[in-house]
């Protein structure tokens, strides 16, 4: 996908730094590990290493990923499409601004017990609701909206 990382290296290079998602609010303080897929310059993954996680961050835009300067944030720079995430192997899983519906179907396993996922589209990128909570069923919605369409799920 070398167009695509082409794209959001041009983008990085310009973007304007966003807060991060107001949903990360919703994550509890803990030690634990955290994966930030598709987390450019690392907004969201900031908060969750403050809130004491080890984070680590994948996005295919090396630009993104220069921007971040955070030692305790581990930075992988990849394509995502063919990306397996390791089963029962995290506490929080972010996906925020990006869909990849393979990687969201292997999500509920990637999970540890008590794990919370975090998710949020853009227009550009749409599930229905019924498909989305068909392959999240056995999570816990912590908070849901429809427009945008955010959810947070714990297992």
């Amino acid at each position: 996908m070398i167009k695509e990382k082409l794209k959001w290296n041009e983008k990085y290079k310009t973007l304007t730094p966003k807060p991060p998602s107001i949903l990360i609010n919703y994550i509890p303080s803990k030690k634990g590990k955290a994966l930030d897929l598709a987390g450019g310059y690392g907004r969201n993954a900031k908060v969750l290493a403050d809130k004491g996680y080890d984070v680590t961050l994948i996005d295919i835009s090396e630009v993104g990923i220069a921007k971040i300067n955070d030692n305790r944030i581990k930075t992988i720079c990849m394509d995502l499409d063919n990306f397996i995430i390791p089963k029962n192997e995290f506490d929080v899983i972010l996906m925020i601004k990006y869909y990849n519906f393979n990687l969201l179907k292997q999500i509920p396993s990637a999970l540890k017990k008590g794990g919370y996922f975090v998710f949020e589209t853009i227009r550009k990128y749409p599930i229905t609701k019924e498909k989305f909570f068909k392959i999240f069923k056995d999570l816990e919605t912590v908070y849901f909206t429809e427009r945008p369409f955010r959810y947070i799920g714990k297992k």
